[in-house]
């Protein structure tokens, strides 16, 4: 059984040195166990980072989809392995932990500012520019996890690249935590190679050493990492952050299979959104040749079993349900040729 409990001290211990889980400001922690007075295993729910989980690997824990996050961090191998065994569809990311630094070189890093490019210049990030970057698709992650303009003008920081009066790059505060906060950093694609990500970043984290603030970095590329290392960030360990929705964890583990070849065939392609060309049977599975785009190409997919004709798909939010020479995908009913 899985229990909810308060006292984050009684599962600290367990992710010491990981994540910085239970110092973010303004993020819902919510802790599960399955022994409330002395757990050996815990399941930490962060509202912003997905699940995490440490402690003596747990089955009922890494089965527990009641939260629904798609995001599942393992403290080590062996939780990483049960993940596995439970969810063999997960998709993974790699991610890339560098130490905390607290004896930059502040020296270098002005002197990365100071070889900004001619035509460019970095401004602090303020309403008028926070409008600019919430206006560009590409840029609008630099807002962070912060709900509103006026939270993060408040309580989140961040510099701004301008090239005649656009923001082409940026750093910023993706959350803030107690003492600190977690770095970001975006350049246009036009505008890479040019050194605005080492200005940028060198100038939030002057701004960060400046005001006895701490900058944190977790880099999702080698890109990522070159750029921390060049800014006085040292490498730490790389690890893996498995994706499981909703489907993957709703999939049957003993499906009754009797009927699958009835849904196998070539079927009209009704919805534009996700349209479902062909459904056959493999290996005693069923797959699917799907499109979410007209002008794109067709991928396969497993069918993943969430209901007696009911079928999901690893990584995506997709409901096929089966009739008698039909079926329906989000509510439209697509027949069979």
């Amino acid at each position: 059984m899985i229990y909810e409990i308060k006292d984050a001290a009684k599962v600290k211990h367990m992710f010491e040195g990981w994540k910085n889980l239970f110092d973010v400001m303004d993020v819902e922690i919510r802790i599960f166990v399955t022994d409330p007075d002395t757990p050996r295993s815990a399941l930490v729910s962060s509202s912003c980072d997905g699940i995490f989980l440490a402690g003596e690997p747990d089955k009922e824990l890494v089965e527990y989809g009641e939260l629904g996050h798609d995001a599942v961090t393992p403290y080590n191998e062996a939780w990483a392995k049960l993940i596995r065994e439970c969810y063999p569809e997960a998709e993974t990311t790699t991610h890339y932990a560098m130490h905390r630094c607290k004896d930059f070189d502040r020296e270098k890093l002005q002197s990365f500012v100071d070889a900004l490019p001619k035509g460019c210049e970095i401004k602090r990030i303020d309403s008028e520019i926070c409008d600019l970057i919430s206006a560009d698709d590409e840029l609008e992650v630099l807002m962070g996890e912060f709900d509103t303009k006026e939270a993060f003008l408040e309580k989140g920081r961040g510099f701004a690249v301008l090239k005649d009066g656009k923001v082409v790059a940026g750093a910023s505060s993706y959350y803030c935590y107690r003492y600190g906060i977690e770095v970001q950093i975006i350049t246009l694609p036009s505008e890479r190679r040019m050194g605005l990500a080492t200005a940028v970043g060198a100038k939030l984290i002057l701004s960060c050493v400046e005001d006895g603030l701490e900058p944190l970095w977790d880099a999702v590329s080698m890109i990522s990492v070159n750029l921390a290392e060049k800014l006085g960030y040292r490498f730490d360990r790389e690890y893996t952050r498995y994706w499981i929705n909703k489907a993957q964890r709703l999939t049957l583990k003993n499906p009754d299979k009797s009927r699958w070849q009835d849904f196998c065939g070539e079927y009209e392609e009704l919805v534009e959104a996700f349209m479902l060309k062909k459904v056959w049977m493999e290996d005693g599975d069923l797959f699917g040749l799907a499109c979410n785009d007209p002008e794109k190409d067709y991928f396969a997919f497993k069918l993943l079993p969430i209901g007696e004709n009911t079928f999901g798909r690893a990584g995506g939010n997709v409901r096929i349900t089966f009739g008698d020479n039909c079926l329906v995908i989000n509510g439209i009913t697509c027949k069979k040729r």
